[in-house]
């Protein structure tokens, strides 16, 4: 029982990352497409939508590159 289990959760994480992927690839071709004037007017709007979101993801990038740093001494 447990071992279907396991196999019907991994199955299932399985397709989820697939479909991850899968979308992943169709976002970077996008972007590939666009230029630079466009990919920050896009960022700009994103962040303007999002601030909570973006102050998230300063503090955090700021603590891992604190922590990194430290690390390296």
């Amino acid at each position: 029982m447990a071992q279907h289990m396991f196999s019907t959760l991994g199955d299932t994480a399985d397709r989820k990352l697939h479909a991850l992927a899968d979308i992943s690839r169709e976002k970077l071709e996008e972007i590939k497409k666009k230029s630079l004037g466009d990919l920050y007017r896009d960022t700009k709007g994103w962040v303007r939508h999002n601030p909570g979101k973006t102050l998230a993801g300063a503090v955090t990038a700021g603590i891992l590159i604190g922590w990194f740093l430290r690390r390296r001494r």
